[in-house]
């Protein structure tokens, strides 16, 4: 696997997470990905939504330095290339507007969704899109067999 789409709920997790398992499973992806070079991808608004949850819990000179980080380590992509895509994911699987944009870019790229939101990863496979539950065990340990991060990890 070359990329993956990756949801604002990993990042948040992996900086402000609340449950052990929720910073662990981030922790793994992140790890992973950085160690195998794979590319990570989300739409323009991940800034914005990472930066709004994390602001709760972290001043704001910390966010800024987190929200600069994952501008260098996630490839950011406009909405033009997928908005008509994630149009359609929202009219046929009812899904959230932003929820929607992630997996509007993930079929678009051909690339699988990794979240820590049950709901959004439902909707990507209703909507034929491979999506990984990183807070569900087997998912986890599926899309770390898939990067090749067993070992690594």
């Amino acid at each position: 696997m070359e990329k993956l789409v990756i949801d604002a709920s990993v990042a948040i997790d992996l900086f402000a997470g609340r449950e052990e398992l929720r910073i662990v499973s981030a922790e793994k992806v992140f790890e992973c990905v950085t160690k195998q070079g794979i590319g990570v991808y989300a739409p323009r608004l991940f800034l914005t939504e990472v930066a709004g949850v994390l602001v709760r819990f972290l001043s704001p000179n910390i966010v800024r330095g987190i929200v600069e980080r994952l501008r260098d380590e996630v490839t950011l992509v406009g909405d033009d290339l997928y908005f008509t895509e994630a149009v359609e994911i929202a009219l046929t699987t009812g899904s959230r507007g932003t929820d929607s944009y992630y997996i509007g870019l993930a079929k678009t790229l051909n690339a699988p969704l990794v979240t820590s939101d049950k709901v959004q990863a439902l909707n990507a496979k209703k909507s034929k899109i491979r999506s990984f539950f990183i807070l569900n065990k087997h998912d986890l340990e599926n899309l770390l067999d898939i990067l090749k991060c067993k070992k690594i990890i």
